[in-house]
């Protein structure tokens, strides 16, 4: 299916079915997606793309907060390792070509919760990768394998990104030792199981000066953040298995300015069933 001329919205709740006037004015692309909205507890928005990059919009009081970093961009990536200056290997990113979702499924206005949605995206030197998502009533889960290498000649692997945004871009890093910065941080919260440890650790924003990739380099198999930037909801991500992807983080900011998320399943193991990462909202 040609995405620039497709859209799918997917409607749960008091909110009924959507009109693609209705769509969100950041997003102004034609679309294939997922539009979802849940009961009042627990409401947001979930949008791929016409480019391929999907966004989530946390709901508060019946409407989406849409400003100021406060939704999630969500990124289906593809990275193949190349060997770089000195001989060192690196992984690469691989951009989503144009056009590139194929058997993306029909428009509908209700949900086939916990019934699997697939599309195939192309990347750059034609390599397709199969993205299912699986919805559920309070989130999805997500699944990536690489079917067709195409003219790649490295290793490859496909996974997801979430771009935790800069929720705080109004604090300068000279305000940080004002005293009314830190009750600004305070309602925004981490708590992460990092691979190998039983008890969860917890990161509070006033910890400014925190780098995750430092703290936990092993990576992690579950994440959660809540925020009141976020309406005071919480989004979780988690693998179903650590032993077939981890979640790491890229941080090149103060951890108050925003960080990746992301997650890559085993390439040998993607497309079984605990290949998967599992994302909720509360």
């Amino acid at each position: 299916m040609n995405r620039l001329a497709s859209l799918m919205i997917i409607v749960l709740g008091a909110f009924g079915l959507a009109r693609a006037d209705e769509l969100p004015a950041t997003l102004d692309k034609p679309y294939l997606g997922c539009w979802l909205a849940f009961s009042e507890s627990r409401d947001f928005e979930f949008v791929i793309g016409g480019d391929g990059d999907a966004e989530l919009f946390f709901i508060k009081n019946r409407k989406r907060l849409s400003i100021g970093g406060c939704t999630l961009k969500i990124y289906y990536a593809l990275e193949e390792k190349i060997k770089g200056k000195g001989g060192k290997m690196r992984w690469i990113s691989r951009k989503m070509a144009q056009d590139g979702f194929e058997d993306f499924g029909k428009e509908t206005a209700e949900p086939p919760l916990r019934k699997p949605i697939g599309f195939t995206a192309t990347y750059t030197g034609g390599v397709k990768v199969r993205i299912t998502q699986v919805f559920t009533k309070d989130g999805m889960e997500i699944s990536t394998k690489v079917i067709d290498k195409g003219e790649s000649k490295g290793e490859l692997r496909a996974g997801v990104k979430f771009l935790v945004g800069d929720l705080f871009r109004q604090i300068d890093d000279a305000d940080l030792e004002k005293r009314d910065t830190e009750s600004k941080l305070e309602d925004t919260r981490i708590s992460v199981r990092e691979v190998g440890e039983r008890r969860a650790a917890r990161v509070k924003f006033e910890d400014y000066d925190v780098v995750l990739t430092e703290e936990f380099p092993k990576g992690v198999r579950a994440f959660a953040l809540e925020s009141d930037r976020y309406g005071d909801h919480e989004f979780q991500i988690t693998t179903a298995n650590p032993e077939y992807g981890v979640i790491e983080f890229v941080q090149r900011k103060k951890i108050i300015h925003g960080f990746y998320v992301n997650w890559y399943p085993d390439a040998e193991k993607a497309g079984e069933q605990d290949a998967r990462l599992l994302f909720k909202v509360k």
